[in-house]
């Protein structure tokens, strides 16, 4: 009988949390470079963007690789004004054993 470790699990995590570097916020047509404002592991891996001076229509927010690949899109309308906003990128992990019958 084979076991998933516990091991296994959270080095996955760990990669994937590593994997995401950046990410691509878009408002009012033009695409910004923000950086990750927090990572939190509590509840599953979440990352966030922090939005504070940047006003108008915000269309699309995506996580980035180090080569800038999209790895997690997020398409909105939101209209920000002067309050700083916080975009959420919850990212759950399920690893599990696949049996394969020949």
């Amino acid at each position: 009988m084979s076991e998933i470790q516990p091991l296994l699990v959270q080095l996955t995590e760990e990669f994937l949390n590593n994997l995401v570097v950046s990410a691509k916020v878009t408002i009012n047509g033009v695409v910004y470079d923000k950086p990750i404002s927090h990572t939190s592991t509590r509840y599953g891996l979440r990352k966030y963007i922090k939005l504070t001076n940047e006003q108008g229509l915000i269309t699309r927010a995506a996580l980035v690789d180090a080569h800038g690949r999209e790895l997690y899109v997020k398409e909105m309308s939101y209209q920000k004004g002067t309050q700083g906003y916080t975009i959420a990128f919850p990212l759950t992990l399920k690893v599990e054993e696949v049996n394969i019958h020949d």
